[in-house]
């Protein structure tokens, strides 16, 4: 990913946590306050969480980075510092969603990508850096190979995935079998995978179609991950940012605590 683009994501990724102007306010004086200092790691950051909320340390640790405040020593350099506060502070709040389309063939519409949604969700999982959750509760092969390239490559990023589905547990299911390659070639990656499963015979039915980024963005929408859905059916979803993330990024963790789905399979990040 090219710079402006690490940059600009970086950005925004601050600019959606915190509160205007006071915290904006507060963030900067915090961080020219530090100016000289040496910034180790996400962990010498623990204090903006105040400001940015659980978790903020590691946006806050991932822009300076991109942004290049910190010197090779590790220490915050004031130029860099102001640009990268300028461009937070000048940067516009989430204001809207995008949709994200799948058409079936003989419907066309002008400015409408009719594989919008499959070319939209390729792109999200691409960009992910650090952790990846994807939810539906239908996979079959097509849908997952339609994703696959993208998956391994966050999972050959390091990234830590998470898929939740329906029925994974039953050997010789449609989604146990459409896992089999995914799980085959992701050992030996540094990245973790984990497939958590709620049974059919629940009674309550897993039903959400989400995929989150890193707590920074997320697509909701009605495509599972089949072929169909991703291909032919009519579907529809929207990206979102980083508050929504967050908020889903919450239910699912709270989901896998208390037991709501349960761990199919893990495969474990290669040793160094």
């Amino acid at each position: 990913m090219e710079g402006g683009t690490c940059r600009v994501m970086a950005t925004t990724a601050i600019s959606s946590r915190i509160q205007r102007p006071e915290g904006a306010q507060r963030l900067g004086q915090a961080l020219w306050m530090m100016v000289s200092e040496r910034i180790g790691s996400h962990e010498d950051l623990l204090w903006a969480n105040s400001l940015l909320g659980t978790g903020g340390e590691r946006p806050l640790w991932q822009a300076l980075s991109d942004w290049r405040c910190l010197s090779v020593e590790g220490q915050l350099l004031a130029r860099p510092l102001a640009a990268l506060l300028c461009a937070v502070w000048e940067a516009a709040p989430e204001t809207g969603v995008r949709l994200l389309w799948t058409l079936p063939e003989g419907l066309q519409v002008d400015g409408i990508d009719p594989t919008g949604y499959a070319n939209g969700v390729r792109a999200l999982i691409g960009g992910s850096r650090e952790r990846l959750i994807l939810v539906a509760p239908y996979l079959e092969g097509q849908g997952i190979g339609q994703l696959q390239d993208e998956l391994l490559g966050a999972l050959a990023r390091g990234v830590s995935v998470v898929l939740i589905t329906q029925d994974a547990n039953s050997l010789g299911s449609c989604a146990s079998a459409s896992l089999e390659s995914l799980r085959r070639e992701a050992r030996g990656l540094p990245g973790r995978l984990l497939v958590y499963s709620g049974p059919v015979t629940a009674p309550v039915l897993l039903h959400s179609k989400l995929i989150v980024v890193d707590g920074v963005s997320a697509a909701i929408g009605s495509a599972n991950l089949t072929g169909n859905a991703l291909l032919r059916n009519l579907e529809t979803g929207v990206i979102v940012g980083a508050q929504q993330a967050l908020e889903i990024e919450r239910v699912v963790r709270a989901a896998i605590k208390l037991g709501h789905v349960h761990l199919v399979f893990s495969i474990e990040p290669s040793p160094l």
